[in-house]
């Protein structure tokens, strides 16, 4: 029997069987007796729901990165073709059946169904605020990327009857009482942050909710009240004046394999701590952050880390130029390491000197750890070029086409088997001084001087010159690297912002790199079909 509500808590409560008396009900409710131990078995689960969601390439990760003009998939020959669900991400001409929002959808609706299960098992006040910010966690993606969101309340969590559904100023509502409420308890143990749900992390999701918005219940035309960014600057200066966190002066120390200690802006992140289990959480299998990118033969044709690569995912010239040191790409020249360390092109410890490899935007010739340089499968020269293709046919440059990204510099310890030390990160504190420069911009009277502060103590710390003026966004040239949109993508690319942060500046439909303009359908995904039959109180969004 197909469940009415597309969140499965029936199949959680089979999994915990062994700690939970589990009584079946004919029409398929489930009913549980809480005893010892359940609450915290289920918040483990439901924290573990989010390992794929957040790690792999193919879940929220390419739905807010592939879909912008940060990142992109070309097919290359028979390579990365997959009935071409990678490149219409980018083209922005996807349908109502690919694949990606579909799983990503389900994977939600798991997350807000094990969060409403532990709510019901007796939590403690603690455990209830951590289920509480996963749920909200869930609610936050499903009204970001399909402008709905399925719910139910604790009492009828297991109910087989069709989930009411928050459209999206309802959702808003509730996502603001929700995270207020965890903030205002104050019930969630310091010794969190960050790796479990925390209240700076109920404050920084609250930021999120409150900056989007006016994009959230008008995405064509964005409006921001001036409330709603004065809440956002308070609780941005609440986070920003205690005390725990600063901008890491070696910008890849924030997600290398050592971050856990040397990286000072992790509000909240994946606890992978090079085991398969982090006290009940498992691990997050980092590697495919650089495996996507990487060519199968960089720095590793000896297969000694087991292959270097799936040699995939790509950024393009455009967003490589609004660095600051980036050079000339299509000359190949070398990168200015003396500007902008967010590009990468330094000596990283304990990677350069292993693999060659030096984390950031990966243009021209590719060496390893000896200097020599390396080669393609076809024994041409592996030189990153910033001219890249939706599809990639000639044999000689298929391979080497794309400038790649490495954001997160590899753990040779565990380099493919899942266990890398590089925790996840989820919400990272240059990104609330970002948000409180934006908000003090869009305020009813603009705080410039302010905004620039802030921004230019990101750009300090990151070996980028000074800026003298700050402006939201170029609405003619979403490439303009003098912008504060262009400055959330050297902070924060390849960290599952940029879609919505496109959407909120106003540009998502604007044509960019590989991309003309489109249809505003494309604002949101398409709802699955089998979850509009399993519950009418879903609507198909306009256009699919």
């Amino acid at each position: 029997m197909k469940s009415k509500f597309l969140i499965f808590s029936t199949l959680v409560l089979i999994c915990i069987s062994a700690c939970t008396k589990l009584d079946q009900k004919l029409g398929g409710s489930v009913v549980f007796t809480p005893s010892s131990g359940v609450a915290t078995s289920l918040l483990n689960g439901t924290y573990n729901d989010l390992t794929g969601l957040l790690h792999g390439q193919d879940q929220i990760f390419s739905l807010e990165e592939n879909t912008s003009d940060e990142s992109l998939v070309p097919t290359r020959g028979g390579d990365w073709d997959d009935n071409g669900v990678w490149r219409v991400l980018h083209a922005h001409t996807w349908t109502a059946i690919h694949g990606q929002p579909i799983s990503v959808f389900n994977g939600l609706g798991k997350l807000e169904s094990d969060a409403l299960a532990t709510l019901a098992s007796s939590p403690t006040p603690a455990q209830a605020d951590e289920a509480n910010f996963l749920l909200s966690v869930s609610q936050f993606y499903f009204l970001d990327l399909f402008g709905q969101v399925p719910y139910r309340t604790v009492a009828d969590y297991n109910s087989i009857k069709p989930a009411p559904v928050y459209q999206p100023a309802d959702a808003v509502t509730q996502l603001v009482t929700n995270l207020t409420g965890i903030i205002s308890r104050n019930a969630l143990p310091a010794s969190n942050t960050p790796n479990r749900a925390n209240i700076d992390a109920a404050r920084f999701l609250l930021m999120k909710v409150l900056l989007n918005k006016g994009a959230f219940l008008n995405r064509s035309a964005p409006t921001f009240n001036d409330a709603d960014m004065q809440q956002v600057i308070t609780l941005g200066n609440q986070i920003i004046t205690s005390g725990n966190y600063s901008l890491t002066p070696n910008y890849f120390d924030n997600f290398g394999p050592s971050n856990a200690t040397t990286g000072k802006e992790a509000i909240w992140s994946w606890p992978n701590n090079g085991s398969s289990n982090n006290g009940g959480i498992n691990a997050g299998g980092i590697n495919a952050r650089w495996m996507m990118t990487l060519h199968y033969n960089s720095w590793d044709q000896q297969n000694t880390y087991g292959g270097a690569g799936w040699n995939g995912f790509s950024t393009v010239a455009d967003f490589y130029n609004t660095f600051e040191g980036h050079g000339d790409a299509t000359a190949n020249t070398v990168i200015d390491t003396t500007q902008d360390q967010r590009i990468g092109g330094r000596f990283y410890p304990g990677v350069t000197n292993q693999s060659g490899l030096r984390p950031g935007l990966l243009a021209g010739l590719q060496k390893n750890e000896a200097g020599t340089g390396e080669v393609d499968r076809h024994g041409n020269a592996l030189t990153f070029t910033p001219t890249v293709s939706l599809v990639e046919t000639n044999p000689n440059t298929l391979e080497i086409t794309g400038i790649r990204i490495v954001k997160y510099p590899p753990d040779y310890s565990a380099y493919s088997g899942g266990n890398q030390r590089n925790q996840l990160q989820m919400f990272r504190y240059a990104d609330v001084l970002l948000m409180v420069a934006e908000a003090k911009l869009r305020q009813a009277t603009p705080d410039a001087a302010g905004a620039l502060t802030l921004v230019n103590d990101i750009r300090l710390v990151r070996g980028a010159s000074l800026w003298a003026s700050v402006t939201l966004v170029n609405n003619s040239n979403v490439a303009d690297p003098n912008t504060l949109l262009a400055e959330r993508g050297r902070e924060l690319y390849w960290e599952s912002w940029r879609r919505q942060d496109l959407i909120r500046f106003g540009v998502f439909l604007q044509p960019w790199a590989l991309k003309t303009a489109d249809d505003p359908k494309y604002l949101l995904f398409a709802i699955p079909s089998d979850q509009l039959i399993a519950n009418p109180n879903l609507k198909q969004n306009a256009g699919y």
